[in-house]
């Protein structure tokens, strides 16, 4: 006994309405074909019909022939309904009847487009949508172009979505389904693979038309031969060429052109030309892309003469080469030596219209400025005039920048006198270039005043206009003027940039300021300005010179996290930082580390190891260091002489020393002031005078004339050894040769005489110094430390009470003088408020200020108040020393005797 049969579900939409529900199709379509549309709304509102009504009595009614004679009408019905009546099938159903309708009624296809549309954003898959497209198909007779068109709209609606695969399987299931799909379309579908990278997907469905039995037009086939070209499959693309002639497919250049651009790329550019030739042989006509693309093959080859002659070919029919291919051509003759081969070629194709002649002989001269061939490009410059080409704004603004970056400033200005003489519109790119110059040259002055001139000709300075001024002004210490500076460019709404913030921030960290360089830091971080590498490594250095090393690091691991690379500069100031706090030994365990990860280190680096090693005295690790740095061949450069050098001194090891003086010769490195200046300081520091002044001749053979560094030093030496009448005597020759003592020169003098108590000399020389503004805060220090050193305290105190009213703030080391002298003293109240006023005041001790302060409080018995300042020194992000712990030791000894404990805070 056969089963029963299944009763169809109301929910179902493929299901075909049983007997029992034909009543309800009959009564839809009444309210479809025969009430007025006004009243449908109350008819479809009835609770019977409300209750009852189900997507397959919709769809069933839509396939009746009335309603698809009028499909307006059933469009108009089916907006009324609620959503979830509406089915795929209904939707299908409606578009094929708009399909099917008198091709005279143009609202037939925009209306059908929309509900495909619709069916595909809202169909789970490609294949539930065309299941219902053909399941729609099968409820009434519609003409057989009524399928194809809706197969078509349904892929071309997914191409429209950006879902390519998609419109791959309509395409895929047309062909199973036998139903054709429009050749544009189709073609459409497989560029689109291509274009998303799906070359195999694109040639497998291209060889399922083929095999279908589909007639395939010219677009299909390209797009199938570009798919086997991207597949690098160029034998098979040869061979789809030679079907599409067999079959007699009516073509134009197009398949030829993508079938040599895929040779071409392969670098079978010479196959290339075989097709083309083969092409025209067949009567089609070369265009202008077949041309460009052999030039592109050519010139990928670098075939400079082919690619020439196929440009002549070109340009005699009219064709020009595309801008990448001439900006190969011209940089090939100019790289030749064939610059007015170049010229020539560049002229010929502005005449023809691809590019002006000015643009073209524009770009030679800047390519020529950028690779330093500056007397081909004026060259250039000067046969423009001869071509009956006159420069205009760009020309000029290019020479002028050239000129600038190499320092030519008068030929720079002339060059703008030239413009103004020939009233050449004036733009902000000169301007910046004389700016930037004249920062370069350290001229602010004259910088400002062409941004004064660029706001008087209305011209709006930009951040380039800005950056270079406010370099400049943070290279002379004008640190207010560049603030100044940097907050005009934000009242003229000019946004600041990288190169901009990080002047600013390197001007802060030169002068110890490293809060406002934080904060400064931070507001580029917060106005999306990201920091580079060098804004980076200007934060390390200046933390690392405050000795504050965990600061150092964190910006450390804040720059690897964001990507960005570390390099010898920012190595060599963690290593400095290193060596100076924690000693030479951790740096040489940090180098290590980042040899174990494969980081190459430069002479910087080791450099700046080698340095920390020898002022620690340990010169055989000194040795070490420079032995490896010349194994791995790294470049030993002036600067790492002077080092190893200065260490073979220290050590008096002549046989090293002379060993080293042959190896410079060697290697063509020459002695400079810097280098003769510390020879003559090791040997005077050791009193060797006799010697220091061998190496003052030497100096001077050398072609090295001693500066007032040089005199400083042996000056310093002289008083610091107690011969003050000799250094008196070298500071008159100074003023012989007319070298003016400074600052450094002076605090020599006055040292002497603080540290020998001599202080009414010392008072009357500062006094000199301050009246001819030559005192800084080392002459304060020097006498404060006078004061304190023969207990003048109240003195000491006065004075720097008076270093304010000089311009001058005092620092850390003029407070802890005073403080480390009221220590000794046994007056701790005194000092501590003395600390705190430093505090207040902003000031921030260093390591040494803390060390001072804790070991006298230990000494002096008053653990728990050395132990708050060793807690503030650690909280602050000051690490501790030997001496820090040299002074906790003293507090520990102390108080074990007292059956006490001493805790330290981490």
């Amino acid at each position: 006994m056969p089963p029963p049969r299944r009763r169809p579900l109301a929910g179902d939409p493929n299901a075909t309405p049983s007997t029992s529900d034909s009543g309800m199709v009959k009564l839809l379509a009444d309210i479809l074909h025969h009430t007025a549309p006004p009243t449908w709304p109350s008819a479809l509102a009835a609770p019977l019909l409300r209750r009852r009504l189900a997507p397959a009595h919709v769809s069933s009614v839509l396939a009746l022939p009335a309603s698809l004679r009028r499909p307006d009408l059933s469009r108009r019905f089916l907006l009324l309904l609620p959503p979830h009546l509406v089915s795929p099938v209904s939707v299908s159903l409606l578009a094929l009847s708009f399909l099917s309708s008198s091709p005279s009624s143009s609202a037939s296809s925009p209306h059908a487009a929309s509900l495909i549309l619709s069916l595909a954003s809202s169909s789970p898959s490609a294949s539930s949508s065309f299941s219902s497209l053909s399941h729609a198909n099968s409820l009434a007779a519609f003409p057989p172009g009524a399928a194809t068109a809706a197969a078509t709209l349904l892929a071309s609606s997914y191409l429209r979505l950006r879902r390519a695969r998609d419109a791959a399987a309509v395409l895929r299931l047309s062909l199973s389904s036998g139903i054709a799909m429009k050749q544009y379309t189709a073609s459409q579908i497989l560029f689109s693979l291509v274009k998303i990278r799906q070359f195999a997907l694109a040639r497998d469905l291209f060889d399922e038309m083929l095999d279908s039995g589909v007639r395939v037009d010219e677009y299909v086939y390209t797009a199938g031969i570009r798919a086997y070209c991207e597949m690098r499959n160029l034998d098979g693309a040869r061979g789809l060429v030679a079907r599409m002639e067999g079959e007699g497919v009516k073509n134009s250049a197009v398949p030829y052109n993508v079938l040599m651009y895929g040779l071409c790329k392969n670098q079978r550019v010479h196959e290339a030309l075989e097709v083309k030739n083969g092409m025209v042989a067949r009567g089609v006509t070369a265009d202008e892309v077949t041309y460009r693309t052999l030039v592109y093959g050519f010139c990928r080859m670098e075939e400079l003469e082919m690619a020439l002659e196929m440009t002549d070919d070109m340009l005699r029919l009219g064709f020009v080469p595309s801008d990448a291919n001439c900006s190969f051509m011209l940089d090939e003759l100019r790289k030749r030596g064939l610059v007015e081969e170049a010229f020539r070629l560049a002229c010929q194709l502005g005449e023809l219209g691809m590019v002006p002649n000015l643009f073209a002989c524009n770009a030679l001269i800047d390519k020529l400025c950028k690779d330093g061939r500056f007397a081909e490009a004026e060259r250039i410059f000067k046969g423009m005039a001869e071509r009956g080409l006159e420069p205009n704004e760009v020309t000029y603004a290019i020479l002028i920048h050239s000129l600038c970056k190499r320092g030519m400033m008068d030929c720079a200005l002339s060059m703008l006198n030239r413009m103004r003489e020939k009233e050449v519109r004036l733009t902000v790119y000169p301007y910046n270039s004389l700016i930037n110059g004249y920062c370069q040259q350290d001229d602010v002055d004259r910088a400002r005043g062409f941004l004064s001139e660029m706001a008087q000709k209305g011209l709006t300075p930009s951040a380039a206009s800005y950056s270079p001024l406010i370099a400049g002004l943070c290279r002379k210490g004008d640190l207010s003027g560049a603030m100044e500076l940097h907050k005009e460019m934000v009242r003229n709404g000019v946004a600041g940039n990288v190169y901009s913030f990080t002047s600013l921030i390197n001007g802060f960290c030169k002068d110890r300021n490293m809060e406002e360089a934080d904060r400064l830091f931070g507001k580029m971080i917060a106005s999306s300005i990201i920091p580079n590498e060098v804004t980076f490594n200007v934060m390390i250095e200046g933390y690392c010179r405050m000795g504050n090393v965990r600061k150092a690091f964190q910006l450390f691991d804040q720059m690897v996290d964001r990507g960005l690379s570390p390099d010898n500069y920012t190595y060599r100031s963690l290593i400095s930082v290193l060596c100076l706090t924690f000693g030479a030994l951790k740096a040489k365990e940090f180098v290590e580390d980042l040899e174990n990860n494969r980081t190459v280190l430069n002479n910087f680096s080791l450099t700046a190891l080698m340095h920390g090693f020898c002022k620690e005295g340990r010169l055989t690790e000194t040795y070490h260091v420079w032995s490896e740095m010349a194994l791995r061949g790294v470049k030993l450069d002036l600067i790492s002489f002077t080092v190893i050098v200065y260490a073979a001194l220290k050590q008096r090891d002549k046989e090293k020393i002379c060993m080293l003086f042959r190896e410079m010769k060697q290697k063509n490195v020459k002695p400079d002031n810097v280098f003769h200046t510390c020879m003559i300081d090791v040997h005077s520091k050791e009193a060797n005078m006799v010697q220091a002044l061998n190496c003052w001749d030497k100096m001077i053979v050398d072609g090295c004339s001693p500066n007032v560094v040089t005199y400083t030093v042996l000056i310093n030496n002289l008083c610091k050894s107690g011969y003050l009448s000799s250094a008196e005597i070298l500071c008159k020759e100074m003023l012989g040769r007319r070298l003016l003592p400074n600052s450094f020169t002076y605090n020599c003098f006055l040292d002497y005489l603080a540290t020998d108590g001599e202080l009414e000399k010392a008072k009357v020389l500062y006094s000199a110094m301050v009246e001819g503004s030559l005192a800084n805060l080392v002459t304060f220090n020097t006498l404060i430390k006078g004061f304190c050193k023969v207990g003048k305290i109240q003195e000491a105190v006065d004075l720097m009470c008076k270093i304010t009213e000089s311009g001058f703030i005092p620092d850390c080391i003029s407070y802890s003088t005073i403080i480390s002298e009221l220590c000794k003293m046994g007056d701790t109240n005194k000092a501590f408020e003395l600390w705190n006023e430093m505090l207040y005041k902003g000031v921030k001790p260093d390591i040494v200020a803390y060390n001072i302060l804790i070991r006298w409080c230990n000494i002096h018995g008053e653990f728990n108040k050395g132990l708050g300042i060793y807690n503030d020194m650690v909280k602050n992000g000051v690490q501790p020393n030997w001496d820090t712990y040299r002074a906790l030791f003293i507090g520990a000894s102390l108080m074990t005797r007292k059956g006490e404990t001493l805790l330290l805070a981490t």
